[in-house]
């Protein structure tokens, strides 16, 4: 009886650490990271501000926990929609092409999501957090990677994808590129004339398309 006595505390108190981790992600997203408080979170939340701290004894902490789920969450529901079942029947080209795709959706439909990975790294980097703290989140950042260099793989393997590719160099510089287009399409917008010229989408499907043409087989 005592065991299971435990275990109802241990599952309440993860129920409770789960809502903050929830309603900070809420908070975050209506007020920024860095313009929100604790006492912002714990009002959200339902809690006391003395709850939140049991939790996570400093901003930072939450905040960092607060991106890994989130990223697990947006992510993790788009690849479940995207990467399904024809996924398998397609070359390794297309499944890259489609991972890449993810992109575009984020900009179109999780606009939310890209203005907090905006901030996320702007706070990191004001609080100069050290990297081991961001283990978990660099966990959730490489299971993207783990899909794509299996795609890559399987590319190599049915002639689709060059051999001489690096997996590493297109990962990393393709990621990057889509996201900080996404960013500045989505914090920054038209800025000159010119910028309306082309559409966003049109922008994002160019880049995705020069990734795809790069790691082609001829």
């Amino acid at each position: 009886m005592e065991t299971n006595r435990k275990r109802e505390i241990e599952a309440e108190k993860q129920k409770r650490k789960e809502e903050v981790i929830a309603a900070s992600i809420e908070v975050f997203q209506e007020k920024g990271i860095e313009n929100s408080k604790m006492t912002d979170i714990a009002e959200k939340a339902k809690v006391g501000v003395a709850s939140v701290y049991r939790y996570f004894k400093t901003k930072p902490e939450l905040v960092i926990e607060a991106a890994v789920r989130f990223w697990e969450e947006e992510i993790g529901l788009l690849y479940g929609k995207y990467v399904n079942e024809s996924f398998e029947k397609i070359s390794g080209l297309d499944r890259v092409g489609r991972i890449l795709g993810v992109f575009k959706v984020l900009y179109m439909e999780h606009k939310d999501f890209i203005r907090f990975i905006e901030e996320f790294d702007n706070y990191i980097i004001k609080e100069k957090i050290n990297p081991e703290r961001l283990e978990n989140y660099e966990k959730n950042i490489v299971g993207l990677k783990k899909v794509i260099f299996e795609a890559i793989d399987y590319g190599r393997r049915d002639g689709s994808i060059a051999q001489n590719i690096d997996s590493e160099i297109f990962y990393i510089t393709t990621t990057h590129a889509l996201m900080s287009l996404c960013q500045k399409l989505v914090l920054r917008g038209n800025i000159i004339k010119s910028d309306k010229d082309v559409k966003a989408e049109e922008q994002i499907d160019l880049v995705i398309a020069m990734a795809l043409s790069f790691i082609k087989n001829r």
